[in-house]
C-alpha cells in the first residue's frame, strides 16, 4: 500500500502548501509598501523632500471666491457667509472706516509668524530628526507588525484596496513556487545598503561635526531600526520560502516515485523498501494533518480572508487585536519543537534515499518464483469430473470445427477459478478435436515468462526435441516452428496468458494456410483476451448456478455415489455459499472430504465457508492472489476499498469514484478529470476479471458493480494485513478490538453505538463508513470516543442523529460527507474547504414552516466541491455580491453535479459560479409551479456551457396551458435529457429533437401528452437510448432508420394504449417491453421467436421472457 500512502501524501501536501505560499504572498505584499515608505523616511534623514513629510502642495489654497466657498467644510460657517454674501445684493454699506478692521488682525498674525519662523529655524534640524525618529517608530511599529495590523495601517491609503484584491485572490488558489527566489529580497538588500551607507556616513559625520551630534544621534537612531526591522521582514520571507521550497522538493519527489512505482509494478512486491515508504509518508501525513489541526490554520484563514470581503473598511472587519495572526499560526506549525518541518525534512531525505536505492536493485531477487513453462495438464478422476460447462463446450468446438477456413484464435475470459483451463482442456481433449486436427499442442505462458521457453515448448508438443535445438537463436525456433505446422491442420492452446508480449513473441509462428487450423487463448483479463482477437469477442465464462453448484461438490466428495441423506439440506447450503465459483467449490470439497459422515462439521463449514477457504493457504485466495499481486500499485489500494462494502452488495459506481478520490488514491497525472481517471481504473479491474459488472446505464456505462464474495474475502485478508482497513461484521464482531488502533479504514457493518463506548481512539482513521441504521445516536459518543481528528471520508447515511453533528466542522480533512439529516444543515458546513462531495438523505423539511428547504450552503466558496446530492428539492442561496470588483474568496470552479434544486434556484447569480456543472436535477415544487417559471429557467441554462445531463422533473399536478417558451434554448452540449410530468404537446418535441449531442432521452410520467406522435426526419440525429414510460400515446407514426437511425435500445414501460411499434423495430439492438398493451407485447415476443440478432425482454402480467 506504499502508493496509497504516498498519493495521500502529496494530496496532504498540495493543502498544506497553501498556508506558508500565502503567507510568503502577504509578506512579500507587506515589504513592497514597507520598502516604498522606509525610502521615503531615508529621504528626510538625509534633508531631501518627501511625501511624508510634505502634506499640502503649494498653490492648494483658494485662489477665488467660488474656490474658497468650496473650500468651506464646516456647514454652520458656510451658512453664514451666504447669508452675507446673499445680503450684499441688496446694496452695497457707505465706506465709513478709514482701514477694515481686519487689516490689524492680518498684522497682528504676521508677526507672530515671523517670529515662530525664527524659533523654527534654529531648532530646524534638531526638531526635523526628532519627527522622522517618531515618524520611524510608527511605520515600523504598524508596517511590520503582523499582516492583519499592517492592513490596519495602510487601510486609510489607496494601495489598501489593491492589497485586498490581491490577498483575496489568492484565497482562490496559491500560485506555484516557481521562483528561485522572490525579487523583493532584491528590492529590500537594496535598501539595507542604502541604510548601511548612511549610517556610515552618519557616524562618520558625528566625529568630524561636533555641533550636530543630536541630529546625528537621531538620525542612527532611526536608520537602524529601519535595519532592524527590515532585517525581521527579509528573515520571516526566507523563512517562508524555504519551508514553502522544501515542501514543493518533497511534493515534486513523491510525485515522481508515484510514476516509478507505476512502471515497475512488477518488480516491487512486498519489498521492504515499499514497507518503509509507506510507514515513513503516513507519519507524515498524520503529523501534518493533525497539527493543522489542533492549530486550527483554516479558521485563522478563514477569518481573514472573510473580513476582508465583507467591507472596505478594514479596521473594523479585520480579526481583532490580541488574536492570533495568520503569520504566527502559520509559522508555529512549521516550526519549533512541535513543528511539523523536521519531520517534512527527514521524509524528503527518505524518499530521496528510497530514489538511489532503486537504481541498485537486482530485479532478479524481485521476481515471482515459478516456471515459465508446464506441461499439459494430466488427467486425474477429479479433474475429469466437471458440471455446467456442457453448453459452453459446444460452443468452444463449434469455434475450434466450423467455419471459416482460416485461421482463427478463440479466447476464453474468465476470473481466476472459474473453469478457463478446464474448460480448454475438455475441448483439447475431446475426441472430435483429436480427430479433427493433426497437430495438437498445449503450452502455458504463466506471468513470468521468456519467450525463448514458449518456443521450446512449442517445438517440443509437436515434434521430438533434440539438444541442437537449444542451441538455436529465438528467430531460428521460430522459422523451425512455423515449417513445422506449414500445411497442417493444427490447434494450439495458450493457457494463462497475462501479457499481450507474450501473444506478440510466438504470433509469428503460426501459418494461415485456409485450411481450418486454430489457436486457443485463456486469460484472467477480457480486454488482453480482446486485442490478441480483436474481430471476435471473447468467450465469458459464467458462474455455475445453485443445482450446479450442489452437482459438482456432491460429485467431488462422493464420486459416483449419492450423499447421505441427513447432509443434503447442509450440504446445498455450502454449495449456495460458493457462490458458482468451480474453485472455491473444490477447495470446499477438499475439507468435507475430511469429515464424510460428521453432520456437525459441515455444519460449521456451512456457517464459516468464506473463511474456511481463505485460511487454507494451499487453496483459492492464493490462487486468487495472483491476480491481486500482479495489479499497479495505483490499483491495489483502489481494489482493496471495495472490500469496505458489505457483501453481496450492490456497488454505486458514482459513489465509489467519489470515496477513492477523497482518499487520493485517483491522483492526478493527466488531463483527464478525477471521475474519468476514476473510470478508467474501474475499467481496469473489470477487465482483470476482478470486479463484477451488475448494472449498465442506458449508454453502456457502468452503473453499478460488486465483488465475489471470495474476492471480498481477499480484499479484507490483504486489508488487515496491511493495516489498510478493518470491517466489523455482524458474524464477528465483539466489539471494536483493541488491534484496530493502527487501522487507516474503519467499515461497521453492525450498529456502531453499541460497540463505540468501549472502543479504543482510532485517531489516524481516514474512512468512517456505516452500512447499518442506528437511531438516537449521541454524536459526543460516537466522535469523541472515537478520536476522529484525519477522517477525510464520513459516510453515516445510515445513522440518524437528532440534531447536525457540531463536530463535523472540525474535519477540515474531510472530503466526502453522506449524511442522513431531519434537520436544517448549517451553512457552517461551507468552512470544510476540502469537501468534494456532499451527499443528503432524508425528509429534511423546514421546521418553522414545513415547506422545502433552503440549502445554507455557500458552496460558491467551497473551492474543493465537485458533487452535491440532496435526496429533497431544495432552494439554494444566491452568492452573495462581491464588492468593489473584489475576487470572491475562496471561488469554486470544480462543481460538477447538482442534486436536486427547485426552479426558483436556477437564477443567473447561482449558475454563474458554477461554470463547468456537467449534471443537473431540477424539480419544480409547488411553490414554483403558482409562477410557472420553467421558461426563465430555460432562459438561465445558457450559463452552463457544458451541461451534459439534465433531469427535470415538474409538479404532478397537470397544468392546462403551461408557458414554454425556450425548449429551443436548451444547451446543445446535453447528451441526456429526462422529463416527467411536464404534460407537454408534441409539437414541442421538435426542439428536443435538434440537439445535435442527445443520446439518451427519458420521457416519464406524461412528460408529452396526446394520442399521436409523428417525429421529424431531420431530428434525433445521435439518439442511441429512448425511453417511453406512462404515456397515453396511441400512434406513434415513425420509421426506425429514417426518424431514430442511430436508436439501439428502445424501453417502453406502461404504455397502455399503444397500438403497434414503429416501423423497422426489428432492427434495434435491444427492445425491452415493460407492462404495456397486449399488441406490444405479442408483437415484441414474435420479434423475439422469429428475427434473431436482437435481444428481447419483455415483462408482462400475461407472460415474462428475457432472451
Amino acid at each position: 500500500m506504499a502508493y496509497a500512502a504516498i498519493a495521500s501524501l502529496v494530496q496532504t501536501l498540495e493543502y498544506l502548501l497553501q498556508f506558508p505560499c500565502l503567507v510568503l504572498e502577504m509578506k512579500k505584499m507587506q515589504a513592497e509598501v514597507v520598502t516604498q515608505r522606509f525610502r521615503q523616511v531615508l529621504l528626510l534623514l538625509k534633508g531631501e523632500p518627501s511625501a511624508l513629510w510634505i502634506t499640502e502642495e503649494p498653490g492648494t489654497l483658494p485662489s477665488s471666491f467660488e474656490e474658497f466657498l468650496g473650500a468651506v467644510g464646516l456647514p454652520a460657517e458656510f451658512l453664514g457667509i451666504k447669508k452675507r454674501t446673499v445680503s450684499l445684493s441688496w446694496g452695497i454699506l457707505n465706506l465709513l472706516e478709514e482701514k477694515p478692521p481686519i487689516l490689524t488682525e492680518i498684522g497682528s498674525s504676521e508677526q507672530a509668524l515671523k517670529k515662530f519662523v525664527e524659533t523654527t529655524v534654529l531648532d530646524n534640524r534638531t526638531d526635523r530628526s526628532n519627527y522622522v525618529v517618531d515618524q520611524t517608530s510608527r511605520e515600523t511599529g504598524t508596517l511590520l507588525c503582523s499582516f492583519e495590523e499592517f492592513l490596519r495601517a495602510v487601510g486609510r491609503h489607496a494601495d489598501f484596496l489593491e492589497i485586498k484584491k490581491r490577498t483575496l485572490s489568492l484565497s482562490c488558489g496559491i500560485p506555484k513556487l516557481q521562483e528561485k527566489k522572490p525579487p523583493i529580497l532584491m528590492e529590500i538588500g537594496s535598501l539595507e545598503q542604502d541604510l548601511k551607507k548612511f549610517l556610515e556616513t552618519t557616524v562618520l559625520d558625528t566625529r568630524t561635526d561636533r555641533s550636530d551630534y543630536a541630529v546625528h544621534q537621531f538620525s542612527c537612531e532611526a536608520a537602524r531600526k529601519m535595519l532592524r526591522a527590515v532585517d525581521e521582514l527579509k528573515q520571516a520571507i526566507i523563512f517562508f520560502y524555504e519551508v514553502a521550497s522544501e515542501i514543493t522538493i518533497l511534493y515534486q519527489d513523491l510525485f515522481s516515485l508515484l510514476n516509478f512505482l507505476d512502471d515497475s509494478s512488477d518488480k516491487f512486491q512486498d519489498h521492504e523498501l515499499l514497507k518503509c515508504i509507506k510507514d515513513v509518508a503516513y507519519r507524515a501525513r498524520d503529523l501534518v494533518e493533525e497539527r493543522l489541526v489542533d492549530k486550527q490554520v483554516e479558521s485563522v484563514k478563514t477569518s481573514l480572508i472573510c473580513a476582508l470581503s465583507n467591507s472596505k473598511a478594514s479596521a473594523r472587519f479585520l480579526p481583532r487585536r490580541g488574536k492570533s495572526s495568520l503569520e504566527t499560526v502559520v509559522q508555529s506549525v512549521l516550526d519549533g519543537k512541535e513543528g511539523i518541518r523536521g519531520g517534512l525534512v527527514h521524509a524528503l531525505q527518505v524518499v530521496q534515499s528510497f530514489k538511489r536505492k532503486t537504481t541498485n536493485i537486482d530485479e532478479k531477487s524481485l521476481r515471482l518464483q515459478g516456471s515459465s513453462i508446464r506441461k499439459a495438464p494430466l488427467s486425474s478422476n477429479k479433474e475429469d469430473i466437471v458440471v455446467g460447462l456442457d453448453a459452453e463446450l459446444t460452443t468452444i468446438l463449434e469455434g475450434l470445427t466450423g467455419l471459416p477456413l482460416g485461421l482463427e484464435i478463440v479466447t476464453i475470459s474468465g476470473m481466476g477459478g472459474i473453469g478457463k483451463t478446464t474448460l480448454a482442456r475438455k475441448a483439447f481433449n475431446d475426441p472430435y478435436t483429436v480427430y479433427h486436427f493433426y497437430c495438437r499442442a498445449w503450452i502455458t505462458v504463466s506471468q513470468v515468462y521468456q519467450a525463448r521457453d514458449l518456443l521450446l515448448a512449442l517445438w517440443s508438443s509437436i515434434a521430438q526435441s533434440t539438444d541442437k535445438m537449444v542451441e538455436k537463436s529465438n528467430a531460428q525456433l521460430a522459422e523451425i516452428v512455423y515449417r513445422r505446422l506449414k500445411g497442417k491442420r493444427y490447434v494450439i492452446v495458450m493457457d494463462d496468458m497475462w501479457s499481450i508480449d507474450a501473444w506478440n513473441d510466438v504470433k509469428r509462428c503460426f501459418p494461415d494456410d485456409e485450411n481450418g487450423s486454430r489457436i486457443v487463448v485463456t486469460s484472467r483479463f477480457k480486454e488482453l483476451a480482446t486485442n490478441v482477437s480483436p474481430k471476435k469477442p471473447p468467450h465469458c465464462m459464467n458462474l455455475l448456478n445453485i443445482e450446479q453448484s450442489w452437482e459438482l461438490l456432491e460429485k467431488l466428495i462422493f464420486g459416483t455415489a449419492s450423499c447421505p441423506h441427513e447432509l443434503v439440506g447442509v450440504g446445498k447450503q455450502i454449495a449456495k455459499r460458493c457462490r458458482g465459483l468451480p474453485l472455491a467449490i473444490v477447495v470446499i470439497a477438499g475439507v468435507l472430504s475430511r469429515d464424510i459422515g460428521a453432520y456437525n462439521c459441515w455444519n460449521e463449514i456451512a456457517e464459516e465457508v468464506s473463511s474456511v477457504v481463505s485460511t487454507d493457504p494451499e487453496n483459492c485466495l492464493d490462487i486468487l492472489a495472483l491476480s491481486y499481486n500482479c495489479l499497479p500499485h495505483h490499483l491495489k489500494a483502489c481494489f482493496l476499498y471495495m472490500g469496505i462494502f458489505p457483501e453481496d452488495c450492490e456497488i454505486e459506481v458514482s459513489k465509489l469514484i467519489n470515496l477513492w478520490a477523497a482518499e487520493g488514491f485517483l491522483y492526478l497525472n493527466s488531463e483527464k478529470q478525477l471521475e474519468q481517471i476514476g473510470e478508467d481504473y474501474l475499467e481496469d479491474l473489470i477487465g482483470r476479471n476482478l470486479v463484477l459488472v451488475e448494472k449498465k446505464r442506458f449508454v453502456g456505462e457502468v452503473k453499478t458493480c460488486r465483488l465475489h464474495d471470495f474476492l471480498r474475502e481477499l480484499c479484507l485478508k490483504e486489508a488487515q494485513k496491511e493495516n489498510f482497513m478493518h470491517v466489523i461484521q455482524r458474524r464477528s464482531a465483539k466489539g471494536v478490538q483493541a488491534g484496530t488502533r493502527n487501522q487507516r479504514r474503519l467499515s461497521f457493518h453492525l450498529d456502531p453505538y453499541s460497540h463505540a463506548t468501549t472502543a479504543p481512539a482510532i485517531p489516524h482513521v481516514s474512512s468512517f463508513v456505516c452500512f447499518t441504521l442506528g437511531t438516537d445516536i449521541v454524536p459526543d459518543i460516537l466522535f469523541f470516543q472515537l478520536g476522529f481528528k484525519l477522517l477525510r471520508v464520513l459516510d453515516v447515511f445510515f445513522l440518524h442523529f437528532d440534531y447536525f453533528p457540531v463536530q463535523i466542522l472540525k474535519l477540515i480533512h474531510l472530503r466526502y460527507l453522506a449524511l442522513y439529516v431531519t434537520y436544517e444543515l448549517p451553512a457552517s458546513v461551507s468552512q470544510l474547504r476540502n469537501l468534494q462531495t456532499l451527499v443528503i438523505h432524508g425528509p429534511w423539511l423546514c421546521q418553522e414552516s414545513g415547506g422545502r428547504p433552503t440549502l445554507l450552503l455557500e458552496y460558491w466558496s467551497m473551492p474543493s466541491l465537485r458533487h452535491v446530492h440532496v435526496t429533497v428539492a431544495c432552494h439554494l442561496k444566491n452568492p452573495f455580491t462581491v464588492q468593489d470588483n473584489l475576487p470572491r474568496p475562496f471561488a469554486s470552479e470544480h462543481l460538477q453535479t447538482l442534486y436536486t434544486i427547485q426552479f426558483s434556484s436556477c437564477t443567473k447569480e447561482v449558475f454563474s459560479v458554477m461554470p463547468h456543472l456537467k449534471k443537473l436535477g431540477i424539480c419544480e415544487t409547488r411553490e414554483d409551479y403558482s409562477t410557472d417559471s420553467f421558461s426563465q429557467v430555460l432562459n438561465n441554462l445558457v450559463y452552463l456551457q457544458e451541461l451534459e445531463t439534465l433531469e427535470c422533473s415538474f409538479h404532478t399536478q397537470k397544468r392546462e396551458v403551461r408557458r414554454i417558451l425556450g425548449l429551443a434554448l436548451l444547451p446543445v452540449t446535453l447528451r441526456h435529457l429526462s422529463l416527467s410530468w411536464s404534460y407537454l404537446p408534441w409539437k414541442y418535441m421538435t426542439s428536443i429533437a435538434m440537439l445535435p449531442n442527445l443520446e439518451v432521452l427519458q420521457l416519464k410520467n406524461y412528460a408529452f401528452q396526446g394520442p399521436k406522435w409523428g417525429p421529424t426526419e431531420e431530428g434525433f440525429r445521435s439518439l442511441k437510448h429512448l425511453l417511453i414510460e406512462n404515456m397515453d400515446l396511441i400512434h406513434w407514426e415513425a420509421t426506425i432508420f429514417r426518424h431514430f437511425r442511430c436508436l439501439q435500445h428502445l424501453v417502453l414501460k406502461s404504455c397502455k394504449l399503444l397500438e403497434k411499434f414503429p416501423f423497422g423495430v426489428e432492427n434495434l439492438q435491444r427492445l425491452e417491453v415493460h407492462y404495456c398493451s397486449e399488441p406490444i407485447e405479442n408483437s415484441a415476443k414474435e420479434i423475439q421467436e422469429e428475427i434473431e440478432g436482437i435481444d428481447v425482454i419483455i415483462r408482462s402480467d400475461r407472460f415474462q421472457h428475457s432472451a
